[in-house]
């Protein structure tokens, strides 16, 4: 294995220091989806570090801001076998999410101007989720994390808690900018929505509220998975899969602490981080367990996480990743319908498609009814246009304002 090493020239131009005692506590580490928002901005006002085994370097300073060097630091969490994590100051944290907040909301008006057929209630709870899933998934759950969280999923709630526009203005919108899309409060979304249109036993808004916290949390645990695995642009080794899994157990262990501290956070959220990639027959991890835990309290998957595995498979089929192409929603749900009876609830996955391909629908038929309005606004305007005739032709009043109109 190639060790990556650090070039002389970088090594006379930054500051670097050796990683000793607690020194990494002063760090926040922020996700490569979220560093991709900087190239959106003209300056920043906190320094990019990223830390390479034993060393942490300030790659770049404020006044050093550039594309030139944002990318050199991309290249380098991409290239084989680099363990890189990307950093600012613990202290700066809250400029860096400033950055990202008025980035993801620049993008958010963007896309209702690219398709008005998105629900605008939809994109502006999503954006609300993301500052809430931006703050899980940098790792460090406390009081005031988990606050959040609650507030946010309580607002989808009682905001989108019988929408129809909502599934499908989420499963189109990564299609517009698959830039904006956030993994964690789609996941919070489509699960919460689902669990209230459940036919066997719909939820109340504060029981969809709790499943839209497990959608929030249930990656916590990747926090903790080493960013050289969890980047990896290709496919992960045996061994690499077995890191990857422990994100499960990492996660719950995290909340658990979290909640010994005095988090506000519900046992169930707990369980389904520790269980969102059970299947359904048995074949999951990290337990295997299979069914329902309604008809085996041993050894059954809870309900809250067999609403959160199939909101998390879709949410991630939809998304570019850094080893994979972005999927539309019909490819998605084609992919998934494959292996659907082995992996999922038939009964929660059929309910979930269903409701997917109506909104969808729903979306489209709006946007074919605006794009007609549209057109005969249009033709109205032209056909009221007054025109003064001459031999030559006729002359539109509309284009030539400075002409007196005759008669």
């Amino acid at each position: 294995m190639s060790k990556f090493t650090i070039k002389q020239v970088t090594r006379d131009r930054c500051n670097i220091q050796k990683i000793t005692g607690s020194m990494l506590k002063n760090f926040s580490p922020i996700s490569l989806e979220f560093y991709s928002y900087l190239y959106q901005v003209p300056k920043v006002n906190f320094s990019v570090f990223f830390r390479l085994q034993d060393e942490m370097i300030e790659y770049m300073r404020p006044e050093e801001f550039s594309p030139q060097f944002l990318e050199q630091i991309w290249s380098a969490t991409q290239k084989k076998h680099a363990e890189i994590d990307v950093c600012v100051l613990k202290k700066d944290r809250g400029k860096f999410d400033q950055v990202i907040d008025f980035i993801r909301n620049r993008k958010l008006n963007a896309l209702l101007q690219k398709d008005s057929s998105l629900d605008p209630e939809t994109l502006k709870v999503f954006g609300n989720l993301s500052g809430a899933s931006q703050m899980i998934v940098r790792g460090g759950i406390d009081t005031k994390v988990a606050e959040k969280a609650t507030a946010a999923a309580a607002h989808m709630m009682s905001n989108l808690m019988n929408s129809e526009a909502a599934m499908g203005t989420l499963s189109r919108m990564i299609e517009i900018d698959s830039t904006l899309y956030d993994h964690s409060a789609a996941v919070a979304m489509f699960s919460g929505l689902m669990s209230t249109r459940f036919a066997d036993k719909p939820l109340t808004e504060k029981e969809a509220a709790l499943v839209a916290q497990c959608g929030l949390y249930h990656d916590t645990g990747k926090s903790c998975v080493p960013s050289a695995v969890l980047n990896k642009p290709g496919s992960f080794t045996d061994e690499e899969y077995e890191v990857m899994k422990t994100h499960t157990h990492l996660g719950c262990g995290e909340l658990q602490a979290a909640q010994k501290e005095g988090a506000p956070i519900d046992d169930i959220i707990c369980r389904v981080a520790l269980e969102h990639h059970e299947r359904f027959d048995g074949h999951g991890y990290p337990f295997g367990r299979k069914g329902r835990l309604e008809d085996d309290p041993n050894n059954g998957i809870h309900l809250y996480s067999r609403f959160v595995a199939i909101a998390d498979a879709y949410s991630a089929l939809l998304m570019k990743r850094v080893y994979k192409p972005a999927l539309s929603p019909e490819k998605a749900i084609e992919l998934m319908s494959k292996n659907a009876p082995n992996d999922f609830d038939m009964d929660i996955y059929e309910l979930f498609i269903g409701t997917i391909k109506k909104s969808l629908h729903e979306l489209e038929d709006s946007r074919e009814h605006r794009a007609l309005e549209s057109y005969k606004m249009t033709v109205e305007e032209s056909e009221s246009r007054p025109f003064v005739k001459k031999t030559e032709g006729s002359l539109d009043y509309g284009q030539h304002k400075k002409l007196k109109k005759h008669g």
